[in-house]
């Protein structure tokens, strides 16, 4: 059996080292949540901390899977339209179009969060309630949606849309019962991109959600501020990580990385 090169042992030990700085804030978490500290040592308590959840944590994870199938169909709605004009026509100032529809996915939080806690409370009375929140959250999260979209119906062969009008199919008929289930792949995408971030972003909610809505990472950010992380603080983060590596596992297992390449014109 041939012994591995240099090389490869190199790309292994890299492998791993980027592993460790990836998963070892989250295992920490993880160990907190189920050890206990005492003056004798660390000792293991199973389940303990995860029992002692009290119902206002999950009260606030229903609200944010709420607000977050929300934004994600918000999202899409927003999205479509701009993804299939930009796939399929040429026009001027396209690229720059697209530059500005993308814009929002690198607006820092804190600014996009001051600026709509400011038209929410002065001008939209929108501030602190659900149709604020999720407004709110589409207004940054949809290039997550919108970036999937152009690359799935770019990627579409135009024959399926010919042979639908060729059949006497309208415009809106072909898009909506030949463009959107052929393009669900991409949909799928952006529908978990959009929805993983809104329930676990905790910034701009802080911002725009008020005392009216408990979102389940404002809830966690709370806790921990103010009684670090204890063990059920570290078992509701726990069960939040865990989570959100669900279903981007249930992603990546299902789609892959194809709608994530990026988009050309």
């Amino acid at each position: 059996m041939r012994r591995p090169d240099m090389y490869t042992v190199a790309k292994l030990l890299y492998i791993v080292l980027i592993l460790f700085i990836i998963i070892s804030p989250f295992a920490f978490i993880f160990y907190r949540a189920v050890t206990f500290r005492r003056p004798t040592g660390v000792e293991f308590v199973g389940l303990r901390f995860f029992e002692e959840i009290t119902e206002d944590y999950w009260r606030a994870l229903g609200n944010s899977l709420l607000v977050g199938l929300l934004v994600a169909l918000l999202d899409f709605a927003i999205a479509l339209p701009p993804a299939y004009i930009l796939s399929k026509y040429d026009f001027k100032f396209k690229k720059v179009l697209t530059a500005v529809l993308v814009a929002p996915m690198f607006t820092p939080d804190v600014v996009a969060g001051v600026g709509l806690s400011t038209v929410y409370f002065r001008y939209y009375h929108l501030y602190g309630t659900l149709l604020g929140t999720v407004l709110g959250l589409a207004s940054t999260s949809y290039p997550m949606m919108l970036l999937p979209l152009l690359v799935s119906i770019r990627s579409l062969d135009p024959t399926y849309e010919e042979a639908a009008k060729t059949l006497g199919a309208t415009p809106l008929q072909t898009i909506l019962r030949v463009v959107i289930p052929l393009i669900g792949p991409g949909i799928f995408s952006g529908f978990l991109l959009t929805f993983v971030w809104s329930i676990n972003n905790y910034l701009l909610p802080l911002f725009i959600t008020g005392p009216g809505i408990d979102l389940l990472a404002v809830k966690l950010y709370s806790d921990i501020r103010w009684w670090g992380l204890l063990g059920r603080v570290a078992a509701e983060a726990s069960i939040l990580q865990l989570a959100t590596f669900g279903v981007m596992l249930l992603y990546l297992k299902t789609i892959g990385t194809k709608y994530l390449t990026g988009f050309s014109f």
